[in-house]
């Protein structure tokens, strides 16, 4: 009895089975990377978007009504735009870099949020005559702080987009 053909179809059959294996892996495994690029990079555009349209909402209050800003007013700005339960998804799913630059952000903006509300505010350029207030003071510097942790999140999370970029 001839043993070679049964033997080389086996041996075939195991190394087409192998190869289709192996290439499911990979693919499986760029797929799942490219899935995960893909959350981080939604879930980074929610949150700018909810941190903007937060201090959009306060500095809006802070214009038309008398400050310190009534404390219901200001839980319910607050709570339009669900920071907290994004910021932590992004300490969940982003890098450490990311999940630090994401919680300073939400601090400062926490932070602008209580000037506003303990303080007699005007808003408007640093330094402007109707500067004459303390709480004045105190909103630019937090302002200011939060424009910074701003630009440090978004360079975080262009430095972890870009590194997980797929093509």
């Amino acid at each position: 009895m001839d043993w070679i053909t049964p033997i080389s179809t086996l041996l075939g059959a195991v190394v087409g089975v192998g190869s289709t294996l192996l290439s499911e892996t990979v693919r499986s495994k760029r797929d799942r990377g490219q899935q995960q690029y893909e959350l981080r990079r939604q879930l980074y555009a929610r949150y700018l978007e909810a941190l903007t349209n937060t201090d959009s909402e306060l500095q809006l209050l802070a214009i038309r009504e008398q400050t310190p800003l009534d404390e219901a007013d200001l839980r319910a700005a607050w709570r339009n735009h669900s920071l907290l339960s994004l910021n932590y998804e992004i300490a969940l799913v982003g890098p450490p870099s990311v999940a630090d630059a994401a919680d300073t952000a939400y601090r400062s903006l926490r932070s602008m949020r209580n000037v506003l509300g303990r303080a007699e505010v005007t808003l408007g350029r640093p330094g402007a005559p109707e500067d004459n207030t303390p709480g004045t003071a105190e909103w630019h510097g937090a302002h200011r702080a939060y424009i910074d942790a701003m630009a440090t999140l978004r360079s975080a999370m262009r430095a972890d987009i870009g590194n997980g970029q797929r093509s």
